[in-house]
């Protein structure tokens, strides 16, 4: 009816000159467009559920509450469905970075990283693997430190350029049976930079220059599909505020707390707060066992296990799996159904067992 009106309000003006009628029908289309991109706009707003009751001990989710009102932390414009989510291709790259409490103060990069993996190593002290497309790689990145043969599985398909400082001898062995790229700063030493006034040995990092220049050596990127899980507005959940990991000691534990207007987490490790703002908070259970003479550890990456999956400011129980170790992660809820991830980073922890977690 207002389209309508409009027209007959100007049509006697229009009928006399066609400049008049051209832009007649070029407001009308976009009142008409406007319409109707507000009218979808309410409908979406209108779908979000509300916010559940917070688990403040961990553990056990507990049962929803429907008189807790919505706390708009699920807000965001990825939830604004007017034009469909395509897939995208991208290419990968691992870069190895020291997560040793003398190497945080220091860290370079992360932010860039579109999914770390965080493992533990020697000492049950954690590392990173970071994943960066080779279009965004960041300026600077590290502390750069040796590779083990779970952060190569882990991986893969995703990956098959690795950016690292020596290695385990079965790491090492792992990229040369699957004929994988690496640039060992033991060998290529003059592509990483030593920083000064940064400890030895996290005083190695990596240039986005040196990275570019080491990446024309590779005959082929091979590009995958990203993400590698399914994404999407967030579904009713409990709502969780902070995430505590018990990584054994103060220096080390780990604390995560929802930032509803980034939406997104902020990271405490020990007393550092990390540059990165993961949007997906991951972890996975497995088998962690020691072997060898220097601590060295065995991570099972193949098989399966239960996951606890945050984002939005709530919490998800699900399963991981991955079939073999060249095969990908799958992410699964109680009923076998896809866990939906948010856009935007993901940071994964892998731990010998959930009970290091919990929230309120």
């Amino acid at each position: 009816k207002v389209v309508v009106t409009l027209v007959k309000n100007h049509n006697r003006f229009a009928s006399r000159d066609p400049m008049k009628l051209l832009s007649l029908f070029l407001s009308t289309l976009v009142f008409a467009l406007a319409l109707f991109c507000g009218a979808v706009l309410v409908q979406h707003i209108s779908q979000f559920s509300p916010s559940e009751v917070r688990n403040t001990q961990g553990g056990d989710v507990p049962s929803s509450d429907p008189t807790v009102k919505d706390d708009g932390s699920s807000w965001n414009l990825s939830k604004l469905s007017l034009l469909p989510q395509w897939g995208k291709q991208q290419t990968l790259v691992s870069v190895m970075v020291e997560n040793h409490e003398e190497a945080r103060p220091h860290h370079r990069g992360l932010e860039d990283a579109v999914l770390i993996q965080e493992f533990f190593v020697e000492g049950f002290i954690s590392r990173l693997n970071a994943l960066f497309s080779v279009k965004d790689l960041p300026r600077l990145v590290g502390p750069v430190r040796s590779l083990r043969p779970y952060f190569v599985d882990s991986v893969l398909p995703l990956a098959s350029v690795f950016f690292h400082i020596g290695g385990s001898p079965e790491a090492l062995e792992r990229i040369e049976e699957l004929e994988l790229t690496s640039f060992n700063g033991i060998y290529r030493d003059t592509y990483y930079e030593r920083q000064d006034g940064v400890p030895m040995p996290h005083d190695a990092f990596l240039s986005k220059a040196s990275a570019k220049e080491l990446l024309e050596e590779v005959s082929q990127l091979n590009p995958v599909s990203w993400p590698p899980y399914k994404t999407g507005r967030a579904p009713e959940g409990y709502s969780v505020e902070t995430i505590f990991i018990n990584f054994f000691s103060p220096f080390h534990n780990v604390e995560y707390v929802y930032d509803s207007w980034k939406k997104s987490y902020i990271r405490k490790n020990g007393e550092e707060v990390s540059a990165a703002l993961p949007r997906n908070v991951l972890f996975l259970e497995t088998e962690v066992e020691e072997i060898g003479p220097f601590g060295r550890l065995r991570i099972a990456v193949e098989g399966e296990g239960d996951a606890l999956l945050f984002r939005a400011g709530r919490i998800y129980t699900g399963r991981w799996s991955k079939d073999s170790a060249t095969g990908s992660y799958l992410f699964t809820d109680a009923l076998g159904d896809p866990l939906i991830f948010a856009s935007g980073q993901t940071w994964m922890t892998v731990v010998d067992s959930l009970d290091r977690v919990s929230w309120e």
